[in-house]
């Protein structure tokens, strides 16, 4: 899952030279040069990737603190059927 985060990020910055760059401890916010709106994007498309709904009232930003971090954000919320295949 870290992996296709990274590739997703990539994907929105038009940088694919960030996967190289990026690892699981590095932050979305920090490392990956992304604005507020394309944070926003970023979510939805993992949202849809992963089948995930995230609430926006509620969710801290802590978790976008470190790719890993995220990740678990993500598995936590991932539907029954596809957390085991994952």
């Amino acid at each position: 899952m870290e992996q296709r985060i990274i590739e997703l990020i990539g994907e929105l910055k038009k940088d694919p030279a960030l996967a190289d760059r990026l690892t699981p401890e590095s932050s979305i916010l920090k490392d990956s040069g992304m604005e507020s709106l394309l944070i926003t994007h970023f979510i939805l498309r993992v949202e849809d990737e992963f089948g995930v709904e995230i609430d926006f009232d509620t969710f801290d930003l802590s978790h976008l603190d470190s790719i890993a971090s995220f990740c678990g954000y993500i598995r936590q919320h991932l539907p029954e059927t596809a957390e085991s295949g994952r």
